[in-house]
């Protein structure tokens, strides 16, 4: 009876180091998390300021007068030129065209009073459709961005065409509509060539480049983290875990960010890491 008493004591004894060391060893085996990475890259990157324009005839004449209307020899849609006449009256005036363009309203008509002066809704008005432009509203925060002569895409529907900012004003102005007060910066968008097939009173959208840093170390937008204060980091793959990595970063594109300091050219990061990522997890790339 000794001897199978103390084969019983050992087989239990086995059992128990057999569960204590597996359960020893499963919490000492880390799992590893395949994660998707890029390598640190130089890049030119330029920083944009997204909006949008009016498309506008760079010249435009509206027409106000007052007295009784003789006649009107033009129809909305007709093309004139410069010094046609555009309305008479009865009194034996007329107003003539400036330039060369488009009638794009008419409102008076023959044998009637014209208003225009007293309504402030012009008699007629033309434009020159093949000179056009885009006028934007820059609100406080995104006025101090632009300048003249940063260069700007426009895109409408999937035509894109290039621009470039000509003017600013000076001062703000404030107007008020149905929707509300808006206090802006008017600044006008010119085409680097004349484009086709785009029609006066239609938006645009407007993409501004209002910074450009050249070859400096970038990374996907996706890489970057911040910490509870705010700070930039991410998360480098060292000897297969994933080290977290305090950076400095500087203008940033729609796609990349402008990494400053705490990264270095080929360095592999994580993109797009989740809660399951912390500092010294054991990671394999994909």
């Amino acid at each position: 009876m000794n001897w199978k008493k103390g084969i019983g004591i050992i087989i239990a004894i086995a059992v128990i180091i057999f569960i204590v060391y597996s359960v020893v060893n499963s919490n000492s085996e880390e799992e590893t998390i395949n994660v998707q990475t890029a390598k640190v890259t130089q890049e030119t990157i330029k920083e944009t300021l997204s909006t949008t324009g009016i498309i506008e005839s760079t010249q435009t004449q509206a027409i106000f007068g007052q007295g009784f209307v003789q006649d009107v020899p033009v129809n909305v849609g007709d093309s004139i030129e410069e010094g046609d006449r555009l309305i008479s009256y009865s009194d034996g005036t007329a107003q003539t065209a400036d330039f060369s363009g488009t009638v794009t309203t008419v409102n008076a008509k023959n044998d009637q009073v014209d208003l225009s002066s007293q309504t402030g809704e012009p008699a007629i008005v033309i434009a020159d459709l093949t000179d056009l432009q885009v006028t934007i509203n820059l609100s406080k925060s995104d006025a101090p961005l632009v300048e003249k002569g940063q260069t700007v895409v426009l895109t409408t529907g999937e035509e894109s065409f290039n621009g470039t900012v000509s003017h600013i004003d000076p001062v703000a102005s404030t107007t008020t509509s149905q929707t509300g007060t808006l206090t802006a910066v008017k600044s006008i968008i010119s085409f680097d060539t004349p484009p086709e097939n785009l029609f006066v009173g239609f938006d645009i959208d407007v993409a501004i480049n209002t910074n450009t840093a050249e070859n400096v170390l970038a990374i996907p937008i996706e890489a970057l983290l911040y910490n509870e204060d705010n700070k930039p980091y991410v998360y480098v793959v060292e000897n297969g875990k994933a080290i977290v990595r305090q950076i400095e970063t500087g203008i940033q594109s729609s796609t990349h960010v402008e990494v400053k300091d705490g990264l270095e050219l080929d360095d592999s990061i994580i993109l797009s890491p989740d809660d399951t990522i912390n500092d010294g997890t054991l990671v394999t790339s994909k």
